[in-house]
């Protein structure tokens, strides 16, 4: 009888609308994190700037991953410049009582200088991003799930040329990249 009563109370429990734009929500949250490569090995700031996307164990993991990439690229002499986040698709999969599921598929585009040589590259990624609200009711990712990443771009043009015309798009990939990436094409 007793699971009964608890099953029927659980049916019964309202959960807040899903916010409008939460699509947008979640790419503010996701493009922060890119912020990280202009910050270098300063972990408070490290911390600060991961600690206004993620909550939580999220946050930890991204805290760890992140300064660990750092501090490794910082021995190899490596950096990254962003400049441009696409976001080939982003949709709200599930809103439940333990919050808000997404599936995000994007493409990073940067400028990688390591050994006095510099290259674009552009990585694609999709994952599924569990969002909470935190006490201050502000929401933040909780969870990552990775589901793919490929690196797309193969260096046709010198840096400049790459990413002249951002307004278009950036720079033209290799044909072979854009398949190998899923793109245009089944």
């Amino acid at each position: 009888m007793l699971c009964l009563i608890l099953l029927a109370s659980c049916t019964n429990v309202d959960i807040e609308p899903l916010p409008e734009g939460m699509v947008d929500i979640f790419k503010g949250l996701h493009e922060d994190v890119y912020g990280v490569y202009a910050v270098g090995l300063d972990r408070d700031r490290i911390h600060r700037l991961l600690s206004k996307s993620f909550m939580g164990e999220a946050l930890t993991q991204e805290y760890i991953e992140h300064f660990t990439t750092l501090h490794k690229m910082t021995d190899e002499e490596t950096a990254i410049a962003i400049r441009k986040i696409d976001y080939n698709s982003v949709e709200v999969i599930s809103h439940r009582i333990d919050g808000v599921q997404i599936d995000a598929d994007w493409s990073v585009g940067g400028i990688v200088t390591h050994q006095q040589h510099k290259h674009p590259r552009v990585n694609r990624y999709r994952a599924i991003y569990t969002l909470q609200k935190n006490a201050s009711e502000e929401w933040r990712i909780v969870d990552t799930k990775m589901r793919n990443v490929a690196r797309v771009q193969r260096a046709v043009f010198s840096d400049d040329e790459f990413f002249e015309n951002q307004d278009a798009g950036g720079g033209f990939l290799d044909p072979l990249d854009l398949i190998d990436g899923g793109v245009g094409g089944k």
